[in-house]
Order: structure tokens, then C-alpha cells, then sequence
């Protein structure tokens, strides 16, 4: 009876250690897959480049956001940015400089975000795009001030520009308080217009030709 019992116990004590072993391989695999599955998201939204937003975050983004400043009432408003005769500064330098620029103007463009809500995206090559909820106009101007100083104060030299020696910004500005029955595109759009098209009497646009770093070439 001695001996078949601490038999029996020589065998549970094995079944137990691989017991155990099984568990930690498992919960090995488990974290293996967690970390796949967060750099697979990574990758699916993040701007490969610039470490940024990509183009799908901020679709996917604007679109939440719009949704739910309609149902708060309140506005949103979204700032595209170019980064001014960018064509000259990657013939002048070389493209892979001209990547290295809009790494620093992705994060010049990050570090003036103070709240976690706002978002900062690469929108195509040389533009980004910062989504500001619950921002009306004239506090989207401010944000667009510092963006200008900050790119101002970074210095960044530019030889192949004929406004500047250093890297500059076109921006422009739009806000509106959603609604259930429209869409984002229409607020893209009028963002759009402001970048491209500052003179016309939109208010935000000339407010913005005024200010003392350039944002029109």
C-alpha cells in the first residue's frame, strides 16, 4: 500500500509539472498573438513614414468624430496642411532628406496636440490633416498659429524654395457642427478650399493670409 501510494504521488506530481508546463506554453501563445495582432493594428493605422495616423485612421476618425459631435451639438473642425513647394525641396535635397522633413513636420505638427482627443494624420505625401473636436474656428486658428511657429522656430532649411529659406506651411481651415443628415466630405471640401484657394472671402482663410509666418506660396 506504501508503494502503490507514493507511486500515485510520483505520477501526480508529473502530471502536475506538465500540467503547468501546458499552461505557460499556452499563455505564452496567448501573449505571441496579442503582440501580433497590436503590431497588425499598428500597421493598419499608422503611417508607416512618419509614425502618424494614416490616411484609413483618419477616415475612419473623421468619420466617428462627426457622428458624435452630431449627437453632442457641438463643432468640429479640421486643418489640412501642406508643406510648401515640397516638389523643389526633394530635387534640391534628394528624397530620402525630403522623407526625413515630414518625419520633423509630422512632429511638429504632433507636439502642438495638447488634448488626447485631437488627431494628427498623414493625409498624402506632403499633406497632413489634424482633426480638432469640439473646437470651433477661432480656437482651430490658435492651433494653427503654434503649428506656424513651431515650424517657424525648427528652422528647417529650405534652398529650394522662392518664399522662404526655411521649410514653410499652407493651412487651411474649416469647422461646422455636424448634422445626422450630412457627412464629413463636405467639411474636407471647404478645408480643401481654404488650402488651396486663401483669397477668397472666406473669413478663416484671410485671417490666416494675416498671420506672421507664411501659409500661402
Amino acid at each position: 500500500m506504501e508503494i502503490l501510494l507514493e507511486t500515485n504521488n510520483e505520477h501526480l506530481d508529473v502530471v502536475e509539472l506538465e500540467l503547468h508546463r501546458e499552461i505557460s506554453d499556452r499563455l505564452k501563445a496567448e501573449v505571441a498573438l496579442q503582440e501580433v495582432n497590436r503590431r497588425l493594428q499598428n500597421l493598419s493605422c499608422v503611417d508607416s513614414l512618419t509614425q502618424i495616423a494614416n490616411r484609413r485612421q483618419f477616415d475612419q476618425a473623421i468619420a466617428q468624430e462627426w457622428w458624435r459631435m452630431a449627437r453632442e451639438k457641438q463643432p468640429l473642425t479640421l486643418i489640412f496642411c501642406d508643406v510648401d513647394y515640397f516638389k523643389t525641396y526633394n530635387d534640391h535635397y534628394g528624397h530620402q532628406a525630403g522623407d526625413h522633413c515630414l518625419k520633423q513636420v509630422a512632429q511638429i505638427i504632433s507636439a502642438t496636440l495638447e488634448r488626447p482627443g485631437d488627431l494628427v494624420a498623414r493625409y498624402g505625401g506632403e499633406e497632413f490633416a489634424v482633426i480638432l473636436p469640439n473646437t470651433e474656428a477661432e480656437g482651430a486658428i490658435k492651433v494653427a498659429q503654434k503649428i506656424q511657429m513651431q515650424l517657424r522656430n525648427s528652422q528647417l532649411v529650405h534652398a529650394g524654395s522662392v518664399i522662404s529659406d526655411y521649410v514653410t506651411m499652407s493651412l487651411g481651415i474649416a469647422s461646422t457642427i455636424p448634422t445626422s443628415d450630412s457627412e464629413p466630405v463636405a467639411l474636407m471640401a471647404k478645408a480643401d478650399k481654404a488650402l488651396y484657394q486663401p483669397k477668397t472671402k472666406d473669413a478663416i482663410a484671410l485671417f490666416l493670409q494675416t498671420l506672421p509666418t507664411n501659409l500661402t506660396p
